[in-house]
């Protein structure tokens, strides 16, 4: 029998994550590719982080994101963009892309995600991004 998961009920059950500062539930899936719903409210940002192995495909379900993102390399950090994702878009995020996801609407941000179950612990790197 298929396991038909909620994902609000699901979000509801889990607590903010200490070093994230969001609100993230595994739905299903494996270390290979998983299925994840992650909740930001107003003026939380996600900090700047990236993998080093597979996608990470966003999807905004509701509210609006402001998204910085760069291409790490070990010299620097290359081409800082600024973009708005609203209810609706999607984008793929691949390895050693920093990305960093804030919420300044007044709506509760919530974001499906698709990934390797790896990125929600062990492949993930904290980095600050450089705007000068």
């Amino acid at each position: 029998m298929i396991e038909i998961i909620n994902s609000f009920e699901r979000l509801e059950e889990v607590t903010k994550d200490n070093i994230m500062l969001q609100k993230v539930a595994h739905l299903t899936g494996d270390n290979t590719l998983s299925f994840f719903i992650i909740e930001l409210d107003r003026n939380q940002t996600l900090p700047a982080h990236y993998h080093k192995a597979g996608l990470e495909i966003y999807y905004i379900l509701s509210g609006k994101a402001t998204i910085k993102n760069a291409l790490f390399t070990l010299e620097n950090q290359l081409d800082i963009n600024t973009q708005t994702a609203t209810k609706g878009d999607t984008f793929c995020i691949p390895p050693f892309e920093i990305h960093q996801i804030t919420n300044l609407d007044t709506e509760v941000l919530i974001i499906l995600a698709v990934a390797p179950q790896s990125h929600n612990n062990i492949d993930r790197y904290f980095i600050e991004l450089n705007d000068n």
